[in-house]
Formats: structure tokens, sequence, C-alpha cells
């Protein structure tokens, strides 16, 4: 049997988590792909579980005290910790009967053991940053993190969250999502008195504020975080700034959510993402304090109408420095059941005449997207019909077809049950069913074959397996 040499095999392991990068369920398969390898022969371990340990995923508390007891406290596969890269910890546990998990202190735990870590990811539980008082002292000697992802986090007080950033050395990239404390005083909102504006940290290049939902005491941790980051050095030094909320945000806009502190983040921003609803009255006096914008991407989700275009055309005109702005996306989501009705696009033509040659010279891109919603079932129209709606789209931008600059694109959405097997089709939209990697107990041979290759990949041994 002929072999290949091993620099193509290691080669070839190295592109599946590039392969599998993307979609909501790559986790799974890039997961399983990588243990089947590390199968093969023993010539393909190194390689796999280099790969396997490049990201972490902690999703059970028996996994993470795996990982303790059989590569932290072991001398021959604690070499192990030097590939990790990443480390997603999901104890975001909605069903009750699940475990959880209680007196697991990470942070403190693998402090110093992790010096090529540049993200962590945690959702669900805080006992990663506070359980014991130590632990926030053991945050710093994580000096490599750049990317800090936060989601559904409830913190026993906002100074948790506060010390966490402000600890974190190389921290550059912050996504923080529908996270809560303890409701803050409300007198405390607009002026906070405990010092931000002398904390040198976190110096953020990146923020993606999302998934708040938009109940007063949401609201007011929403903004009171925002007040006080406004403070800190990375209201100068941030230069992507994406914005984006729960449904319920819709009623009262994203400007109204984060509050009047979002203002002063514009200075250097050089990217905005941020969605757009018709009560987002103070948008536009916010975009007018952009003087460093690039890239625009305003997202027009839940409501698609006529006057959607105008909006974005009114929201373009109050750039400060139109010359400079190079890429503009826009994209618009709608309930609306099967393809759009053409008479959505009417006012499109306003947009087209703001973006004239003379005022956006710099301009390079403009995208326009829209997308539209289908039931689980329903036949397929053919592409006759999204082709109706991209060609109406380009008629009424006749300026910017004859630059040459203008893309567009119709993407269909699935409402779908959530046994549904995901297809290329698929949409990956809240809509669709999240990825919550779990193992439960099943008695079916594939299941005990998985934990095999994962305890043999991860942790270098086996379980005894019972007969009966």
């Amino acid at each position: 049997m002929s072999t290949f040499p091993l620099e193509l095999t290691d080669e070839i392991i190295a592109w599946i988590p590039v392969v599998w990068d993307g979609a909501w369920y790559a986790q799974r398969e890039r997961h399983r792909t990588l243990l089947d390898c590390s199968l093969v022969c023993s010539a393909w371990l190194p390689a796999s579980r280099h790969q396997l340990f490049q990201k972490l995923y902690i999703d059970t508390p028996e996994r993470y005290d795996l990982l303790v007891s059989r590569v932290l406290h072991s001398e021959k596969m604690r070499i192990h910790l030097l590939s990790v890269r990443s480390v997603v910890l999901f104890t975001d546990r909605p069903r009750a009967a699940l475990p959880t998990f209680h007196r697991r202190p990470f942070l403190l735990e693998f402090a110093g053991h992790l010096p090529n870590l540049t993200s962590m990811d945690f959702r669900g539980s805080v006992e990663a940053f506070s359980y014991h008082t130590s632990s926030f002292l053991a945050i710093s000697r994580f000096s490599t993190t750049r990317t800090l992802m936060i989601m559904n986090c409830t913190f026993p007080s906002f100074g948790t969250l506060r010390r966490t950033l402000t600890l974190l050395p190389s921290l550059d990239s912050l996504q923080i999502s529908n996270s809560s404390w303890p409701d803050p005083a409300v007198d405390r909102l607009p002026v906070l008195s405990h010092g931000a504006s002398t904390v040198r940290r976190p110096v953020l290049l990146l923020l993606n504020i999302l998934g708040w939902e938009a109940d007063p005491p949401s609201r007011r941790c929403a903004q009171q975080f925002i007040a006080w980051l406004s403070e800190t050095a990375a209201s100068s030094s941030l230069v992507d700034l994406r914005v984006s909320g729960h449904s319920s945000v819709a009623q009262i806009g994203s400007m109204a959510m984060f509050g009047p502190s979002l203002f002063r983040f514009g200075r250097g921003v050089r990217k905005l993402d941020i969605e757009v609803h018709q009560a987002d009255t103070e948008l536009e006096m916010f975009l007018c304090k952009l003087t460093s914008l690039e890239t625009l991407h305003l997202r027009f989700k839940y409501a698609l109408q006529p006057d959607t275009w105008v909006q974005a055309e009114t929201l373009v005109r109050s750039l400060p420095r139109p010359t400079q702005l190079v890429n503009l996306y826009i994209s618009a989501s709608s309930y609306d059941h099967g393809p759009l009705e053409l008479s959505k696009f009417e006012g499109l033509e306003a947009l087209d005449q703001a973006l004239r040659l003379e005022l956006f010279r710099g301009l390079q891109a403009v995208k326009l997207h829209v997308e539209y919603r289908k039931e689980e079932g329903d036949p397929e129209e053919g592409p006759a019909l999204t082709a109706t709606m991209l060609a109406v789209m380009k008629n009424k931008s006749p300026q910017l077809v004859a630059r040459n600059i203008i893309e567009v694109s119709a993407e269909v959405y699935y409402m779908h049950h959530a046994d549904r097997t995901p297809t290329a089709s698929t949409r990956e939209v809240g809509l669709s069913r999240p990825l919550v990697h779990t193992h439960t107990k099943t008695k079916t041979a594939d299941s005990l074959d998985h934990l095999e290759q994962e305890l043999r990949a991860l942790y270098g041994y086996a379980p005894c397996r019972t007969s009966g």
C-alpha cells in the first residue's frame, strides 16, 4: 500500500478546520472529522490532536473535569495545551435537568497554562470569572488573549464585568450579548462615579454589542456598560463598531437602546455595522459624528417597506465626509411570505441619486441584499422570481450600474422546525436551530465509539467497556 509523506497528510488535516469554518453546525462536524483522522493510524494522531486542541469546546462539566484531570494535571498530556488558541466554555443550560458548571473556575485553574490562547468565549455562567477572589488576579495571566466573547452571562455585579475587561492586557476585540447584572441605580446612569476616565484599558479595536432585549432592566444594563466603556481608552481606539439587538429593540431603535454614550465612539470608527429601525430617530445624528468612516453596513431587519430605501438615502446623506466612504452595504429582510412584491423597491431611485459620483468619488462597492421568508415544505419557485427582483434593483440604480460598482442579491431563509436537518439553502439566522454540541447518555454503539475516539485523541486514554 502506498503512503503519502507526513508533510502532506499534516497539511490536509490542517485544512479541516478551514473547510468547516462558518456554518452553524461546523463545530460538531469539525470535531468528528478530526477524531476520525486521529484513529486512521498512529502517524496521523499528532496532527489531528494538534488541531483538536486548537479550539477547545467545553460544553459539559464532565468534559471540563476530564480536561483538568487528564490534561492539565498530566505531565505527559499538558504539553498539548500549548496548541490551544481558542476556548469556548458553553455553560448556558436551558434545560434544568442538565448539570451545571458549579465550582469550576476556568480562569483560576488554567491561568499560566495557555500561553498561546488568543480567544475566549464564555456562554451562560460567570463562575469562570468570579468563583474565587483570586480569579481576578488570574485574569491578567491570560496575556495573549485578544478576543473575548461573552454571551447570556448573568454577573453578580457590574464590577465583575468591568474588572474582567480591564485586567486582560491584550484585549482588543469584544463581543458582548444579552448579559446582565443586578439592576443598576437609575440615577447613576448619566454620570458614573467609579473613575472610569482614569482607566487605560480596555483598548478595543472592535466592539460587537448584540442581543440585548428592550425591557427596562436590560436597557439600563446596556446603557451602563456603554457609558462606562465610553469613558475608557476604547472611546478613541475603536475602529470597528457593530450594533444589533433583540427583535424587541425594533420598537425603540438601536440608539435609544444603548443610550447617548454611544455618540462618544464616533471619532475613530472606520467601519460601522448597525441595525436600523423606523424608530431610530437619532441614528442620523450619530452618523454625522463619524468623520473617519470608510465602510458602512445598514441592516434593515424585520420589515421592508418603500420608505426603507428613503431612510437609507437620508442616512447616507448625513455622512460628514462622503468622499472617503469606500464600501456601502445595505441588507433588508422581511417576514413577508414568498418573494417580495416589486412595490417594496419603490424609493430605491433616491439612494442611487444620493450616491452620485461628485460626492462619493471614493466609493468602490455598493452591495444591496434582500431576504424573504419561506415556510418549510413550500414549493420551490425557481430562479425566475429572484431574477426579477434583482433586475428591478438594478434598473432603479442606473448611475451605480454605469459606474460598475453595484452588486445585488436576494436570498430565502426558512422558518423550520427544530429537528430540521440543515441543507445548503438553509439560511443561518436566529430562526435556525442553534448549535448546542451536547453529549447525552445513550446505549448505542455509535455513541460509545464516538466517546472513545474523543477520549483517546484528546485525553490519551479510553474507558473500559462493560458487557451487557
